[in-house]
């Protein structure tokens, strides 16, 4: 069957024998980027699908723990974030984050 893709869908076009077959896929369910980030203050991860790079610093983002992260000062260039040690997040979080399939990403500022 040959196909074609348009804005991620596919269209088939044609069946092996020339008929034409008119019909549409779904793509299948988009990924969700989950961050964990450590706001300041805290000594946990908390996860979060808001993207920590768009809000600026001093700002609070909702986790998914349904509290409230606020972003830190970012790191001056040339250190090492010190968050970067910190492994442990919030098991409330990490339970709801549990098999929705997040692409998981450790967000240090």
């Amino acid at each position: 069957m040959s196909a074609i893709h348009i804005l991620g869908l596919r269209t088939r076009l044609f069946s092996p024998q020339g008929d034409c077959v008119m019909g549409t896929e779904m793509p299948p369910e988009e990924q969700q980027d989950v961050f964990w980030i450590v706001g300041t203050g805290q000594t946990v991860r908390h996860a979060t699908t808001s993207r920590p790079g768009a809000v600026y610093a001093g700002q609070s983002i909702p986790s998914l723990c349904d509290g409230q992260v606020k972003i830190p000062q970012p790191t001056p260039l040339g250190r090492e974030p010190l968050t970067k040690m910190v492994t442990g997040r919030c098991a409330d979080c990490q339970r709801k984050a549990h098999g929705r399939h997040f692409a998981e990403t450790n967000w240090d500022f």
